[in-house]
């Protein structure tokens, strides 16, 4: 910790370098270690300089094109994948990352809802599960079944990309999964008695041809483990569920921003999919 005055004489707390012990600076951008500065430093450095030769070589060219001179046709950079020649509207990549998306999207809303149809997931199921907690009374762990209630569901956000994070840092959230079943807890400890959660879906992710199985190994979607429907409820699938036109808006929505493709990692999911199919075909 360091202080130094500013222009009007004031003291205010700074940082001292622990490279050449000057004030104002820590030893992750010293100067003397960075003659030339950081490699962060030098990157916005450019990218300021490019900036600003774009934006004088748009003036100049305004300047040609008002005086009759022949102005050279410059190339778009589409926004989306990068590429020169044409813009993100007309990108024939972003349009076959779209069509891809929604073909994965019905798929796997027609197994869910053929899962939900078969098991009788909906309002008034009755649900069960294990669960090894410790008897005080015996000193030991005992394996007790509890029970839920669906009290209802929530289809809409259940898709195969909304735990798929749009950005560079994180590729995707086990906090997203959807979690399209509204319960209430009829059983398990005092304080759980009661209490209203929204859970994934029934399902266990290791038995083929099941939506857990698809959910899990296709997009790292995770279903509630040891789940089971002891007494089918009243099945309800929204009306445009699988309406084509419908989730064609959606992914419409979804991929419109000014985002670049190598932020939207379910895109990269996708190939690794399509990978995965060729190689099994070969």
């Amino acid at each position: 910790m360091a202080y130094i005055t500013d222009k009007n004489g004031n003291y205010k707390r700074s940082v001292r370098c622990s490279y050449c012990y000057h004030s104002g600076h820590s030893r992750r951008a010293c100067p003397e270690r960075f003659p030339d500065g950081t490699e962060a430093q030098q990157k916005a450095k450019a990218r300021d300089e490019a900036k600003a030769q774009r934006k004088l070589e748009r003036e100049q060219r305004k300047l040609d094109k008002a005086a009759g001179k022949k102005v050279t046709k410059i190339d778009r950079k589409c926004g989306y994948c990068k590429e020169y020649g044409h813009m993100r509207r007309k990108c024939e990549v972003l349009a076959k990352d779209k069509t891809q998306l929604l073909d994965h999207i019905i798929e796997y809303r027609t197994s869910l809802r053929d899962e939900i149809v078969s098991k009788g997931i909906g309002s008034g199921a009755l649900l069960a599960h294990d669960a090894v907690e410790y008897d005080y009374s015996r000193h030991e762990n005992v394996t007790h079944r509890h029970y839920t209630m669906i009290t209802d569901t929530d289809l809409e956000s259940a898709s195969p990309h909304t735990n798929w994070i749009i950005g560079k840092r994180d590729f995707y959230s086990s906090s997203n999964d959807p979690k399209p079943l509204k319960t209430l807890a009829l059983s398990g400890e005092r304080q759980q008695i009661g209490r209203h959660n929204n859970l994934r879906m029934v399902g266990d992710e290791n038995e083929e041809g099941t939506f857990a199985h698809l959910a899990y190994n296709r997009f790292y979607q995770q279903c509630g483990k040891g789940l089971e429907v002891v007494v089918p409820g009243v099945v309800s699938i929204p009306e445009n569920f699988l309406n084509r036109e419908t989730i064609d808006q959606e992914v419409e929505t979804y991929f419109k921003t000014n985002k670049t493709r190598a932020h939207y990692n379910v895109v990269t999911r996708m190939d690794a999919i399509e990978a995965e199919n060729e190689f099994v075909k070969e």
